[in-house]
Order: structure tokens, then sequence, then C-alpha cells
């Protein structure tokens, strides 16, 4: 899974919040406007094995992985910020286990 930079190539860049196949998921999901600005992106600094889940105003879920950078566990919460997500909207996600995550362009 490729980590695409949200800013890239701005003066934003190194605010390392980035788009990917799980966070266009949960756009979907949550039945985002897919041209809009108000999207889920994940904060990356490989600090903590952990990659936040935010959209603007919160923090609300996390995507966690091992050391060779594959993903372990991912969940989100579904009573905070995000109101429209489906009640499954967890084990929809589960599908991206075992996927690498990768640093884009």
């Amino acid at each position: 899974m490729k980590l695409i930079n949200k800013y890239a190539n701005s003066r934003y860049s190194k605010m390392n919040e980035y788009y990917c196949e799980i966070t266009a998921e949960l756009d979907k999901l949550a039945g985002l406007d897919p041209n809009g600005c108000w999207k889920h992106y994940v904060l990356c600094d490989y600090e903590d094995d952990c990659l936040p889940i935010r959209i603007p105003g919160g923090t609300l879920g996390s995507i966690e992985y091992d050391e060779n950078k594959i993903i372990t566990k991912i969940h989100v919460c579904t009573d905070y910020v995000v109101k429209t997500y489906p009640d499954d909207v967890n084990e929809q996600l589960q599908k991206f286990i075992g996927q690498k995550i990768e640093i884009g362009e």
C-alpha cells in the first residue's frame, strides 16, 4: 500500500500527511465527496509502529504495522467526528491487513 503525500511538491509536504488505499476506502464508506477537501489521511513519521488515521477535526483510528512495515491491525472509532460509517466499517478494513506500507512520491 503506497502512501502519497497530500501536499507533494509544496511547502506543506513536510507535514507528513498522506493519502492511501485505506483513506480512499474510508472516504467512500463514509460517503464523502471524492473531489472535496474534507478527506481521511494518515500521519506518517514511522516512529511508533502506528499511523494515526485523521480527518480534519480529529484523530479517529490507527493503522498498526510490524518492523517490516506490514499492516497488522486497523481500527476506526465510529462514534467520533465521522458519524456516517457503516456498522461493519472495521470488518471491511481488514482486507488491508498483510499489505506492506511504502512511501510514494
